[in-house]
């Protein structure tokens, strides 16, 4: 059976409750959750398709929730609405077609895929030649143009071709 989700969820919980459910074997259709601003912010990462966001970075979050799915910042609720009012903004945003399609369609190994993420997001200071020395050689990120970037600099596209690599 497929589901839903709807929900306002604890922010300090926020990354565990998305792990849990996009990474679940039987993953939800579709999430619509009320967030923390800051953290809707980084789940969209890079996107120049929305404009406030322009200059963000990608990070361990933005690229797990969009190689899962679709997200899309629906609005943001000011923290005036909520009584008492808390000290954060929070918004409203959409995770449609949760699949595990971008695995499937790219034939790599999701765990493969995640191990190389969470080691090139490992010191965020450093470079992926420094990162990832010991998982893809200098060469292959040299080839794609990588070896001076840092992880938030790459996309869920410029990491799946890591991953294929």
């Amino acid at each position: 059976r497929s589901y839903k989700i709807i929900a306002n969820i604890p922010y300090n919980i926020t990354g565990a409750i998305l792990k849990k459910f996009l990474t679940a074997e039987h993953q939800p259709e579709n999430m619509v959750l009320m967030v923390q601003h800051e953290v809707a912010k980084r789940i969209m990462g890079a996107n120049p398709t929305t404009p406030r966001l322009r200059g963000a970075k990608e990070s361990i979050l933005s690229i797990s929730v969009k190689a899962y799915g679709e997200p899309k910042v629906i609005m943001k609720v000011p923290a005036r609405y909520f009584s008492p009012a808390p000290k954060v903004d929070s918004a409203i945003i959409a995770i449609k077609n949760i699949s595990r399609q971008t695995f499937q369609k790219n034939n790599i190994n999701e765990v493969k895929f995640w191990e190389i993420v969470k080691k090139g997001f490992a010191h965020k200071r450093k470079k992926l030649s420094g990162n990832l020395k010991n998982v893809i050689s200098a060469e292959k990120l040299q080839e794609n143009n990588f070896k001076n970037k840092r992880a938030e600099e790459l996309s869920l596209s410029n990491w799946i071709l890591l991953a294929k690599n």
